[in-house]
């Protein structure tokens, strides 16, 4: 009722939406756009115009509080730094608040004050047969996962991984699992506080782009033969050196890779409605719309024969693949290599580009890196210690 009520308001007040983004609306006489989560409105429009744009909403919405800059959303903070007639635009997202109450509930849950100082979230001897008997905290440890999710999905792309790991573990648990849990929840304890960093400027308003970075690991996850794949997104800056973080997910295939190939493939064309079909196409519709112009899609792939499987639309040996994942595929060929000669066809302003494997940055969205990797992969991601 409640979404039908927006729309109608919405609608009334000159907004229009994307379908493939239903909580995004856009007023181009007020160059307005506004993002509703459930009751949440972000609003982005000229200063001057902001307080005429929510007069108009006010007048149909009981809003409970009076707008204010943003700070903190859905429980993660941003903090933005935008000097007055400066071009460049700084802002962190972090939710150390939200991690340290986290950290501290499962201290008191084992009977500690802390943990142990680690550099990364996983240990590499995951199956260690001695301690394959039922795990300790087995009623517990989906609690303790979903809180990490939580964060991890909206400003700790870092911890992602490990914690999607052992979600798929919670119906099985065991003493193994107890130790890596300790291992994650010891690294949230000392590195709560870490920051993703985002950069642009108005420079780059014209001609940024949408860089979308998908990688797989053959046999990636452990306990089973399937492969894990996830992605990584940001909007770049021409010149390459602004980058702003958009989003990332980690997945395990619904069916075992025989190849690399073939798990690239998978996870670079979404097949199971995550990845290019439903976070990528959406969001370059919505900067299409918010910039008014064509955004060039920038597909960063490690995988030669993957690329040339995407060029052709179909790849025989790649035959063997579900259906939707062969669909898919031919989906992927339609936005990466476009039927110029046919006018019906669905157009894209997009590449497909190699991609050397140390600057994937997807690649630790399909597997737990060792320390010194791990490293290197947050540097690239854009995490740092808050600022002095």
């Amino acid at each position: 009722m409640w979404d039908k009520k927006l729309h109608k308001i919405m609608a009334e007040a000159g907004y229009k939406t994307i379908e493939s983004s239903p909580g995004y609306f856009y007023n181009r006489s007020e160059d307005a756009e506004c993002t509703v989560y459930v009751d949440d409105f972000v609003l982005s429009a000229h200063p001057e115009r902001d307080d005429k744009v929510w007069a108009k909403l006010s007048k149909a919405i009981d809003f409970k509080d009076p707008p204010e800059l943003i700070n903190r959303h859905l429980g993660v903070y941003h903090h933005i730094d935008q000097p007055k007639g400066a071009k460049v635009t700084r802002m962190i997202r972090e939710g150390k608040a939200y991690l340290e109450a986290a950290a501290k509930r499962y201290c008191e849950e084992i009977g500690v004050q802390k943990l142990e100082y680690v550099e990364s979230p996983f240990i590499e001897d995951k199956l260690d047969e001695a301690h394959l008997q039922p795990g300790k905290q087995a009623s517990t440890a989906s609690s303790h996962l979903m809180s990490l999710l939580y964060d991890a999905r909206l400003c700790r792309g870092d911890l992602i991984t490990t914690t999607s790991f052992l979600s798929r573990r919670v119906s099985k648990w065991t003493l193994n699992d107890d130790k890596r849990l300790r291992r994650l929840m010891a690294y949230v304890f000392h590195h709560a506080d870490l920051c993703l960093n985002h950069e642009l400027s108005t420079d780059d308003r014209s001609e940024a782009v949408l860089d979308y970075y998908p990688d797989a690991e053959l046999g990636g996850d452990y306990t089973t033969t399937k492969a894990t794949g996830g992605f990584w997104l940001e909007v770049v800056s021409p010149c390459g050196t602004r980058k702003w973080p958009i989003t990332w997910c980690t997945k395990k295939a619904g069916h075992s890779s025989t190849a690399t190939a073939d798990s690239e493939v998978w996870s670079l064309v979404g097949a199971q409605e995550v990845g290019l079909k439903k976070e990528v196409i959406p969001l370059l519709q919505q900067m299409e719309v918010s910039l008014n112009r064509l955004v060039l899609l920038r597909g960063r792939e490690d995988n030669t024969q993957c690329i040339a499987a995407i060029r052709k639309g179909y790849s025989p040996g790649l035959r063997h693949l579900q259906r939707h994942c062969r669909l898919s595929l031919g989906f992927t060929n339609e936005v990466f290599y476009c039927d110029l000669t046919d006018r019906d066809a669905p157009f894209y302003y997009s590449e497909l580009v190699y991609c050397e494997s140390a600057k994937q940055k997807g690649d630790w969205m399909t597997k737990e890196l060792p320390p010194i990797k791990f490293k290197a992969a947050l540097e690239l991601a854009g995490y740092s210690k808050p600022p002095e």
